[in-house]
């Protein structure tokens, strides 16, 4: 064989197994994403009703920026991406790429939006996603959406219009029939992961240097979720003002049913204050911030370095704790300038006594308390627990329901093990 054909022949076969297919317009079909090409995602692509996009095990798929870049599963469209720890599935800035113009940077294409045929509390049982506008909700709580699995979501969040980003992983109204598990969202423009209704449960979640919230959850979100982490970059906020936690029963703090009620358990989220006194944006806030008639079931959670810990904002939310529909069990709140407060309460309700009496929780002044490995280190940060740590011991049992891991009685998303070793990118 002659070596110009050798040589054209490696050519050929390297641009085979390197193309880079463009993704645009509806998905009507079952198509299959192959780990031997890349992808780039054109405008909004829709998985309609009756697909499924599956994706294979370490295949990477672009955003594109001026089109605003946006994968959408629709009701009854599904997505089967399962990576593994060895070969996540990757989705990223186009300008991640080899000779790119410029460095990716935060809100560089849309995300990833799921929409489900569960409930929501929106009167008529439907409404629009924000970004997009497609349409979202239902009637079936066991609504099944696909497999996200060891899968990365990096740089998401574009602004669709002004004051109106899409979020690295939204979910509208997703059923729990759907499998959420090893997702990492990371340099998201808005929240890093944001639950409209639904009932979809989720494991080993981390949002990473995010922009906005963390975690954000309304209109009647109902799943359960276990082992959540969250690491903050000090110089970067929104100008709505950055939280670990967001959660609205709605925008106006209606009684519509089903009501916002996500169960949590062994979350750790890891503010921007790394030591007493550091400078930090001054659009962070809180930790966790339970508003508009929200009925949290939080255990075994780790709020460290955010301006204030834990609020409790609105009557609705702090009647909802005083009945014992909204509750912070088992936790540990440490180097918050302020660990605890309240908004328009009752008048008779004292947060530090129910923190720290009623719900078994302590008040550390600094993080070196808590004897995690590394938290505050954004280029390897590591909340695991250090040997002796006092959050191994003293977490609530989590229930015996077939979703969570009854062994995770330690205090935050870590004990001395660390699940985002192999797949996850710091």
């Amino acid at each position: 064989m002659s070596k110009v054909f050798v040589l054209m022949f490696t050519l050929l076969a390297a641009t085979a197994v390197y193309a880079q297919i463009p993704l645009q317009g509806d998905i009507t079909t079952n198509t299959t994403l192959t780990s031997n090409n890349t992808y780039v995602l054109k405008g909004f692509v829709r998985v309609q009703s009756g697909a499924t996009l599956t994706i294979q095990p370490g295949t990477v798929i672009y955003g594109e920026n001026s089109s605003q870049g946006t994968l959408i599963i629709k009701p009854g469209g599904k997505i089967i991406a399962d990576g593994t720890a060895n070969a996540p599935i990757v989705f990223t800035s186009e300008f991640t790429k080899p000779g790119a113009s410029r460095p990716p940077t935060y809100g560089d294409w849309g995300g990833i939006i799921i929409l489900g045929n569960a409930p929501i509390n929106i009167p008529g049982g439907t409404t629009s996603i924000e970004g997009p506008g497609d349409s979202y909700g239902g009637t079936n709580p066991d609504d099944n959406s696909g497999v996200l699995r060891y899968v990365r979501i990096e740089y998401p969040g574009i602004a669709f219009s002004q004051n109106n980003e899409i979020n690295g992983l939204t979910c509208g109204g997703v059923g729990r029939g759907t499998v959420l598990d090893y997702i990492q969202v990371s340099y998201s423009g808005d929240d890093s992961f944001e639950f409209f209704g639904g009932t979809v449960n989720a494991k080993h979640l981390i949002a990473y240097r995010g922009w906005d919230d963390d975690f954000d959850t309304d209109f009647g979100y109902s799943g359960k979720l276990q082992f959540l982490v969250s690491f903050r970059d000090p110089a970067v906020a929104d100008q709505s003002q950055s939280n670990g936690f967001e959660s609205d029963n709605d925008g106006t703090g209606s009684s519509n049913t089903p009501l916002t009620s996500p169960e949590w358990f062994n979350v750790t989220l890891i503010g921007p204050i790394s030591s007493p006194g550091a400078t930090v944006n001054s659009l962070y806030r809180r930790g966790m911030h339970l508003r508009r008639n929200s009925q949290n079931k939080i255990a075994n959670a780790v709020i460290v370095g955010w301006p204030t810990g834990i609020l409790l904002e609105s009557t609705g939310t702090i009647n909802n704790a005083v009945a014992g529909n909204n509750y912070i069990k088992n936790s540990v709140v440490a180097q918050n300038t302020k660990a605890l407060d309240t908004a328009r309460s009752n008048g008779t309700f004292v947060i530090n006594t129910w923190f720290t009496t009623s719900m078994n929780g302590a008040i550390f002044t600094t993080a070196a308390e808590a004897q995690m490995v590394d938290p505050f280190n954004l280029s390897n940060p590591k909340a695991t627990l250090q040997n002796g740590s006092p959050l191994l011991t003293g977490g609530a049992v989590p229930p015996a329901d077939g979703f969570f891991d009854q062994t995770a009685t330690f205090r935050g998303a870590f004990g001395t093990t660390d699940w985002t070793l192999g797949w996850a990118r710091f």
